[in-house]
């Protein structure tokens, strides 16, 4: 097929496909932003994190109990970032901004800046995914070598060993280093070089980190009576949870053996680029729609990320219809082991030394 033709087909499908993308919303009279489920997600949230946490103090625990409950008030964390705040930062629950913006805070009351987390996610990885030095998921602080083009040193052998053990503190990454990486050394990234960041952000990103380890570590020492030596390791073993959790969720979608890792932006164009760099993984499990916030459904996230998530399952079809009818690849793993298993192939090649 000449190249003329492959261009011909490729726009012919992106046309067929958003055309079909937007005609499911506006044949059905449906809302993009949150429907029925995506409210009652809100609602489980809400009450899983305030619930959970009231429930520390409910009663007087032993330090067991106490310790489990901790662990189930850290994983209602997650399932909001995933589920709630990560829609609310892309502005698809709603489409009155206060509302996104209101929910965008309970990232916040989590220790993670919501603000950082739209210039680094929403610029800095969703136009440039798996682009090494711009798109800010495949850093890592250089720790691992998720890219071909990233520099290679001789750690990294093993990285397909340790990596689980380094996702484990992905969530204190983010409290405790990169935010603050972000806010203080703004030419760590390009995408926050020529920032400057208002001084009501300044207040809310060291504010809100406090507020946070205040709840979490100095008021159980305060009202339940445990020590500091208590309250402490149970905070960091939950986020040591948390992160594995969230990690392995996130990364599974590009970081990938069978995916593309363009050197830069301008490789493909838009659609092509998010066909190249993305997998879906699970994407007909009830379990891994719940659970994820339509992580999983990753193609059409990047297609329409300002869609709640809870429409994709309807949309990722439609994505997998069309581009089997044109010829087009479109790549899903259909549990997420083999995803899993696809991101230690990638970790093991790129571990090894770069041929000369």
């Amino acid at each position: 097929m000449s190249t003329t033709t492959t261009t011909e087909a490729r726009a012919a499908f992106k046309q067929a496909l958003f055309d079909r993308l937007n005609s499911f919303f506006e044949g059905n009279r449906i809302s993009k932003k949150s429907n029925w489920e995506m409210k009652l997600k809100i609602a489980f949230a809400l009450t899983w994190w305030i619930g959970s946490y009231f429930l520390l103090y409910a009663s007087d625990w032993s330090y067991r109990q106490f310790f489990a409950l901790y662990i189930l008030q850290g994983l209602g964390q997650i399932f909001m970032f995933l589920n709630i705040a990560h829609d609310a930062n892309h502005n698809s629950i709603s489409n009155r901004r206060f509302v996104n913006k209101t929910l965008s805070y309970m990232l916040d009351a989590c220790g993670i800046s919501s603000y950082m987390w739209r210039i680094m996610h929403n610029k800095g990885h969703h136009s440039v995914m798996n682009v090494h030095g711009e798109d800010e998921g495949i850093w890592a602080h250089g720790i691992f070598r998720f890219s071909p083009h990233a520099p290679w040193k001789k750690m990294h052998r093993f990285q397909h060993i340790y990596v689980s053990f380094m996702y484990c503190i992905t969530t204190l990454d983010f409290i405790f280093v990169k935010d603050f990486e972000y806010l203080f050394f703004n030419n760590s990234n390009k995408h926050v070089a020529s920032v400057k960041h208002p001084l009501s952000e300044w207040i809310i990103i060291i504010g809100s980190k406090i507020f946070y380890l205040f709840y979490m570590i100095a008021l159980p020492v305060l009202l339940l009576g445990f020590s500091v030596g208590q309250v402490v390791p149970a905070f960091f073993i939950t986020h040591f949870i948390m992160g594995l959790v969230a990690a392995w969720i996130i990364q599974v979608a590009h970081l990938l053996d069978i995916n593309e890792f363009p050197r830069t932006r301008d490789d493909h164009d838009f659609v092509d680029h998010i066909f190249a760099t993305t997998t879906d993984y699970s994407t007909r499990s009830r379990v891994a729609n719940f659970i994820c916030g339509g992580l999983n459904h990753h193609v059409i996230h990047h297609i329409y990320p300002h869609v709640a998530h809870t429409h994709y399952p309807k949309l990722t079809k439609i994505v997998r219809e069309t581009a089997a009818e044109f010829g087009v690849e479109y790549r899903e793993n259909r549990y997420m082991y083999q995803a899993v298993s696809h991101h230690f192939q990638l970790l093991k090649q790129l571990g090894q030394p770069p041929a000369q």
